[in-house]
């Protein structure tokens, strides 16, 4: 009853610690029923709609934890998000943002974890995000776990750019003692995405020292204070060891090793004793690396860590080359190879499993779209069925606009195509203009010799060296090819061509696609292999492009290509 009447940031972290001290600790007993029946109670005598809706968010809770703990039996767990889906419209009607955060977190903790649907739970995660732009923490004081959460879902599928992105969105909020956690794991997350996406270490040691360097609000909290500094160690020392600074990389392992075993946490410590043992097996000290192998060894078996095999295979293999035991060496190696195959695989199949998503999102968006047409339609005919007459006459207009607009998708076809033949038209001669460039004169600043012998230049690398495949080409990395200021090609394009650098770059990529999906043997591409072929790294500015360019999106061109 003390919550009552108290705004949601003011009781929010005692609420949640009563649900994870009578849902998590307490299922299904006498305690659990007691904190339902209080919070009835309370929305009972204040006629709370929040209350209310708690309360069945508790009740939900159990359920879930009864079915995880007893089996599906119980409930099945394809049940379970049409419960969660009601509660959310419900907090919706309500205009309840806190409850409405959290149910939504946990529809999207069913798609992923059960129901594998990575897609459908980014495109949650997309609400989420729209929602927590809209409030402040003042109002959410858990704004940065949502945020966390996003950002290790796109760290999990290797988007480094977007979890690096979440993670600052985390570190961005106004520090209080309840999102030290979040932080710190914001940190770690940018460190291991500087060092695994960028393959900038020195970006990722300041991350990892900033860990250590934080002021805590409680600084008497000695184990959790220790755990963070253990992990920000062991990362930096693994950074050095990635250098070759293997006396630096020493101590700061041995300094992570300790804290993780203290307070045991062995998954961790596996990986700290298993990079010692490599570096002592560089250091030629057999004896000291085989101390720390079998460390790694038992501390795996007691606490697996995923990824973390691979590693120890790999020491191992260098153990007994060192031994000079080459059978056993080689066995350890073809295991290494093996696992970290087998690694590559689940990730490539995950990877896989969401692109189809995407495709299959897509293709039920567009029935979605193409059934309500048809309802639309329908719905008109009836209304228009005054007889025979009118409707036929409607049905004729129909088959003609039909007929017109499927002729118009193969004039923009042939258009596009014939577009994509087409090559720039160079200045051959220096004192004789085209028509066009004269108008260009006259209303801009006309091209000089530099930038008609930069503009042909670059024109070479696109049409010979196909250069704007190379998706990471900018307009810095093209001056440096060409070996002039940035500032020279800017002007070169912008006079010649009367465009910007990405519109000048992205319609040579728009017109190899076009003569990628063109080809007889296209089918066994797909549309984002073809786009990833041409030079987008991405699938949706790559048909944004396309349809801005052509008219037509990728799909509608691939549809009326044979048409042509």
């Amino acid at each position: 009853m003390h919550m009552v009447d108290k705004k949601y940031a003011d009781y929010c972290y005692e609420l949640a610690d009563v649900y994870v001290y009578g849902s998590f600790f307490n299922c299904d007993t006498v305690e659990a029923q007691k904190i339902i029946s209080q919070i009835e109670e309370v929305a009972q005598m204040t006629g709370s709609m929040e209350w209310k809706l708690q309360a069945e968010y508790f009740k939900m809770l159990m359920l879930d934890l009864k079915r995880s703990l007893y089996g599906n039996e119980l409930y099945p767990e394809e049940e379970m998000p049409k419960l969660a889906f009601d509660l959310l419209e419900k907090a919706k009607k309500a205009n309840i943002t806190h409850l409405e955060l959290n149910i939504r977190q946990k529809i999207i903790d069913y798609y992923w974890i059960y129901f594998k649907n990575y897609e459908f739970a980014f495109s949650l995660y997309d609400i989420q995000d729209e929602q927590l732009q809209q409030i402040s923490s003042e109002d959410i004081p858990e704004k940065a776990h949502y945020y966390r959460l996003i950002a290790d879902a796109y760290y999990t599928f290797k988007d480094f750019t977007k979890a690096i992105l979440y993670y600052n969105k985390v570190l961005d909020e106004e520090d209080n003692i309840r999102i030290e956690g979040p932080k710190q794991h914001a940190r770690n997350g940018i460190g291991l995405s500087y060092r695994y996406g960028y393959n900038d270490l020195d970006r990722s040691d300041s991350c990892f020292r900033a860990i250590i360097l934080t002021t805590y609000r409680h600084p008497d909290n000695e184990k959790y204070i220790d755990i963070w500094n253990g992990i920000a160690e062991g990362n930096i020392g693994y950074n050095m060891l990635l250098r070759g600074e293997y006396d630096r990389a020493i101590p700061l392992f041995k300094s992570s090793f300790d804290k993780m075993v203290q307070y045991g946490d062995y998954g961790y410590a596996s990986g700290t004793a298993i990079h010692l043992a490599d570096i002592y097996l560089k250091y030629g000290n057999i004896s000291e690396a085989k101390l720390y192998i079998d460390i790694a060894r038992e501390y795996y078996a007691m606490m697996p860590r995923e990824g973390r095999m691979p590693r120890i295979y790999e020491v191992l293999s260098k153990y007994y080359a060192a031994t000079g035991n080459a059978k056993l060496s080689m066995a350890y190696m073809d295991s290494t190879l093996a696992a970290n195959k087998r690694y590559e695989e689940q990730f490539n199949a995950l990877l896989l499993l969401r692109m189809e998503q995407k495709e299959s999102a897509q293709r039920q968006q567009e029935l979605a779209q193409e059934i309500e047409t048809r309802k639309q339609t329908q719905i008109r005919l009836l209304i228009l069925s005054v007889g025979f007459i009118l409707i036929s006459v409607l049905l004729v207009l129909l088959s003609i606009l039909y007929r017109r607009q499927r002729a118009a998708y193969r004039e923009l076809v042939r258009k596009s195509q014939q577009w994509a033949q087409v090559q720039p038209i160079r200045q051959t001669d220096d004192n004789e203009m085209t028509q066009e460039e004269q108008k260009r004169e006259t209303q801009n600043t006309p091209p000089d010799e530099t930038d008609l012998s930069i503009i042909k230049e670059i024109e070479r690398l696109m049409t010979e060296e196909k250069i704007y495949r190379d998706s990471s080409l900018s307009i810095d990395s093209l001056a440096q090819m060409l070996g002039v200021k940035r500032y020279h090609v800017s002007e070169a394009i912008n006079r010649c061509t009367e465009k910007n650098f990405n519109t000048f770059i992205n319609e040579y990529r728009i017109k190899d696609a076009i003569r990628l999906l063109s080809e007889k043997n296209a089918q066994i591409y797909s549309i984002e292999g073809i786009a990833f072929e041409a030079g987008f790294s991405d699938r949706r500015n790559f048909y944004r492009v396309f349809k801005k360019m052509t008219g037509l999106s990728p799909t509608q061109f691939v549809n009326h290509l044979q048409e042509v």
